[in-house]
């Protein structure tokens, strides 16, 4: 119980913090391009780039027929950018507290809040490539439709699913310096397998129990509900037990890792 309780202190210090976050997210956001040229243009260029080369490989090298219909170009960036807000999220996230470690040391600062601060830092650009993507998506002869408004809805889920891992990951990273080497080797195999660039159509004879096993990675659920929004597929509780699925696992989450974090924390100090 006191786990649960903890959980909702969290959601309380928020509430309370809810402008100092919001602060220290838009610092945190123009700090990491500080000192360069071109300044935060560099949060977009990178990601743009990205998203060019696939466009271009996938459709020009590699002859990719359209997903279920739907222009490769537009798939494409509708999937990759929650990938972008993810990956930056998480490694971010995961080193908050080394890189914050003079706070970690303040008794006075709620260092809780330090993975959100960094989650709410990579919004910025994912909202300005979601607008991106809506733009795309009507160029390319689809309506604004009601259903885009859920995309809010996803975006909270990808938000609350980063805040229970990035707890996990930011805790344990002070005491074991390579948590982001293995990250960055898991989003490599994170990224080719979900869908963020590739959809089932695509392969006749994808076999079912391969999909089911891939529908256990919450991020399925996430990437499958920004394009159901964009292209104005269906409603989230059309899917009632991949609703329950993913919510179930990131309460799980969020639990395991306000566990991990309140064994942890007494020892920041000493490793930091």
């Amino acid at each position: 119980m006191y786990l649960i309780k903890d959980l909702l202190d969290y959601f309380k210090d928020l509430y309370a913090n809810r402008k100092l976050i919001q602060k220290f997210s838009k610092n945190d956001f123009k700090s990491r391009y500080a000192g360069s040229f071109l300044g935060i243009i560099w949060a977009f260029i990178q990601p743009t780039v990205t998203i060019g080369v696939y466009w271009f490989v996938f459709s020009y090298g590699l002859k990719s027929a359209p997903a279920g219909n739907i222009p490769f170009v537009v798939y494409l960036i509708t999937g990759i950018i929650v990938f972008f807000f993810f990956s930056e999220g998480l490694v971010n996230g995961t080193n908050c507290f080394r890189e914050y470690n003079y706070l970690v040391k303040k008794v006075t600062f709620n260092i809780k809040i330090l993975p959100t601060v960094k989650i709410i830092s990579s919004l910025y650009t994912h909202v300005f490539f979601i607008v991106f993507a809506l733009v795309m998506v009507v160029l390319y002869g689809y309506s604004i439709t009601p259903y885009m408004l859920q995309i809010v809805y996803y975006l909270f889920c990808l938000i609350v699913f980063l805040t229970g891992l990035t707890w996990i990951t930011a805790s344990l990273q002070p005491f074991f310096t390579d948590i982001l080497q293995f990250i960055n080797v898991g989003m490599q195999v994170l990224f080719w397998g979900t869908p963020f660039l590739w959809d089932v159509s695509m392969f006749p004879s994808f076999p079912d129990q391969l999909l089911t096993i891939l529908k256990l990675n919450p991020l399925y659920y996430i990437v499958q509900g920004y394009r159901e929004s964009f292209f104005g597929q269906g409603w989230f509780w059309q899917h009632p037990a991949m609703t329950a699925y993913f919510w179930v696992f990131t309460l799980v989450l969020l639990l395991v890792g306000i566990a991990v974090y309140r064994k942890l924390r007494p020892h920041f100090s000493d490793v930091l």
